[in-house]
């Protein structure tokens, strides 16, 4: 079963964002600094009102209830600006580009402008689902970025990922907000 398909900057992007909302790390890192940010506020805030500066510790207190409302929405698009940046400058030449990848009972085979690749197919660990991307994981900690754009045999493609015991993990409403 061969694929062919254009990987645009959106793909690479919502690879990125896709692999850190998964991991718990960065989950839990978000919510430390938020937390950690409403604790140092508050700590202010509290000697600033014992010290009866308190217009200072009023406008802390409206900084705490701020960040803890709106931390999450302005991290996440810090995220999405960063990694932006990172696919303009590390995929700028595979945007845009026609993309091959073939499915065998042996190998994942892909090819592209720079040349040819093999890969068993016992070393992929499972493929990501989302609207709009398959995202190939390999034990390696590599990825394949497949776009779904173009491609109309969707059902028969998941059929061979299943022949070749390849786990999927459908991740359909899976959105960065």
């Amino acid at each position: 079963m061969k694929l062919e398909y254009i990987l645009e900057e959106k793909d690479f992007i919502d690879y990125h964002l896709f692999s850190i909302s998964e991991n718990r790390k960065t989950r839990k890192l978000m919510n430390t600094t938020k937390y950690i940010l409403v604790g140092v506020f508050l700590f202010i805030g509290m000697n600033m009102y014992n010290r009866n500066n308190v217009e200072f510790a009023i406008i802390l207190g409206i900084a705490v209830i701020l960040t803890l409302f709106f931390f999450d929405k302005l991290y996440k698009s810090k995220l999405r600006n960063h990694f932006s940046k990172i696919v303009k400058n590390n995929y700028s030449k595979n945007i845009g580009e026609k993309q091959t990848m073939e499915f065998t009972a042996e190998y994942l085979i892909t090819e592209d402008k720079t040349g040819e690749g093999k890969t068993k197919i016992s070393e992929t660990e499972q493929i990501d689902e989302t609207q709009n991307n398959f995202f190939i994981k390999l034990s390696n900690g590599s990825s394949f970025v497949v776009s779904k754009n173009g491609i109309d045999n969707l059902e028969q493609i998941k059929k061979k990922w299943n022949e070749l015991n390849i786990p999927i993990s459908e991740n359909l409403d899976w959105e960065w907000k």
